[in-house]
């Protein structure tokens, strides 16, 4: 123990995650303690040298004038011979033989290896104490034959999953990251594991959503209970404290993928969502879902709901062996007896069938309809604002069409009184020299080309029938990318 004593403390503090000093202090205080245990001695002293690393040991005696206890007392006599100012009660020094250490190094070394597994077992409580209630993770070193897995955390500590908490099916490897979930630590050196972990427990599932969706951790989606029969199905109850956000669809995420994270990660654990309520009624029926209830008498005083459904509903009701009723039972808290209607006519094989057809193609029309409508809704607001602008458009090539009317009006009015006059003018000398032969035709205002009053009314309405055109080409263009969109988010 004397040689390398300081290289063996530095190798003990990194292997076990030990701070030197604190190492150093343990061995001083064991040796100590086995000094008292072995030897005589009541008053010890010992100490590592901190440079040479040798173990130095001291025993004192206590200056009396009668001796009774040589191993611990001496007389005033005897040590006024070494010191003549000595006086009664003062300590005198004596250093420990090698030899009488020796007799002592085997039982100082039992001690000493119990004081640092005590240090240990102080170190995990401090370090894993403040996580109990979350996820820790940590490697797989081996299972044994027994069923139990021994897994390593952070380097510092070892724990055992025992088989009733493990997942059935589950296969590990060495050296294989597992997450379980933290329920106690204890300091009791008589229990194989200080760390009890279980990847059965519901906190698991709950913790695992905390971690999975943004919404739980920040408190808006809040989990309410949790019910599992690990490995086959579990069910969580949630409820969000914003109107806005959808707890169930949250919880799901983009085509599943936040739950099925988790899925995977419980070796395939079938997850049902439900929407709380603080109504039991609505409550026990979306715990039962998918099977549809009939009617429920609730009995508040035994905590027991009585439900009827139909013929055809009652396995989904029930479940796979049970699993169904089981969890929605823990999950509300309620016992549930289901049973099926008795008035109900027994229907054959092809009536249960062509009413199940029956059933899905309304639930069909009325999706579709719900996303037609709101599709027409969107429509119906882009055509709004289409028409807003055409009919502005519009209002302003009115305006336009007016004004050019006006003028080309005013400019036929001149243009006529003009003809007027010069057909006045042409028929006075022709009544007083030509003859009837000779007499020109009478100008007339039938006989005359097209006016620019019917040009003008021509490129008008042309103009009218491109601008409506391009109107209805944008409203087109506007419902085709409102149809698409719409698509795009059913899509989604």
């Amino acid at each position: 123990m004397k040689e390398n004593l300081l290289e063996i403390i530095n190798d003990v503090s990194k292997e076990k995650g030990l701070d030197k000093e604190v190492l150093i202090q343990l061995v001083e205080e064991s040796i100590v303690h086995a000094v008292k245990r072995k030897l005589p001695y009541e008053a010890v002293e010992g100490r590592i040298h901190p440079k040479t690393g040798q173990i130095e040991m001291f025993h004192y005696k206590v200056v009396v004038e009668f001796v009774e206890d040589p191993h611990n007392e001496i007389s005033l006599d005897e040590v006024r011979k070494m010191d003549p100012d000595a006086i009664l009660d003062d300590e005198v020094e004596y250093e420990i033989s090698p030899k009488e250490f020796l007799r002592i190094a085997h039982s100082a070394r039992q001690i000493i290896f119990a004081s640092i597994r005590d240090a240990e077992r102080e170190m995990v409580v401090n370090t894993f104490e403040k996580k109990v209630g979350e996820i820790i993770t940590g490697n797989i070193l081996r299972a044994e034959t027994n069923g139990r897995i021994s897994i390593n955390f952070m380097n510092r500590t070892e724990a055992y999953l025992f088989r009733r908490e493990q997942i059935p099916g589950e296969q590990f490897g060495f050296g294989d990251h597992i997450r379980v979930f933290l329920l106690d630590v204890n300091n009791n050196p008589q229990k194989a594991s200080q760390l009890t972990i279980s990847r059965t427990h519901p906190g698991l599932l709950i913790k695992m959503f905390e971690m999975e969706v943004p919404e739980i951790f920040d408190g808006i989606v809040k989990i309410v209970h949790a019910a599992r029969e690990p490995g086959k199905r579990a069910k969580i109850s949630v409820y969000s404290n914003d109107d806005e956000v959808d707890p169930v669809g949250a919880c799901v995420g983009m085509r599943g993928s936040r739950v099925q994270t988790i899925v995977n990660e419980l070796h395939g654990e079938k997850i049902d969502i439900v929407r709380h309520s603080d109504e039991i009624e609505t409550y026990a029926c979306n715990a039962l879902a998918p099977a549809e209830i009939e009617s429920m008498e609730i009995d508040e005083e035994n905590k027991e709901i009585d439900v009827v459904v139909a013929t055809n509903q009652l396995s989904l009701a029930i479940g796979r062996q049970g699993q169904n009723v089981r969890l929605a039972s823990k999950l509300i808290g309620y016992k549930i007896n289901v049973s099926a209607d008795e008035d109900e006519e027994q229907l054959s094989i092809e009536e249960q069938l062509e009413l199940e057809l029956e059933k899905n193609r309304k639930r069909v029309e009325a999706e579709e309809l719900q996303k037609k409508e709101s599709t027409e809704e969107k429509t119906d607001e882009s055509n709004t604002d289409s028409e807003s602008e055409s009919s502005e458009v519009e209002a302003s090539m009115e305006k336009d069409e007016n004004n050019a009317g006006d003028e080309a009006s005013a400019e036929n009015d001149e243009k006529e009184s003009d003809s007027e006059a010069v057909l006045i003018d042409s028929e006075t000398p022709t009544k007083e020299v030509s003859t009837d032969e000779d007499q020109p035709q009478p100008v007339s205002a039938e006989s005359e080309p097209p006016s620019s009053e019917t040009k003008n009314s021509e490129e008008n309405q042309k103009t009218s029938a491109e601008f409506q055109e391009k109107v209805n080409a944008q409203t087109e263009e506007g419902i085709e990318n409102e149809e698409k969109l719409v698509t795009d988010e059913a899509t989604s």
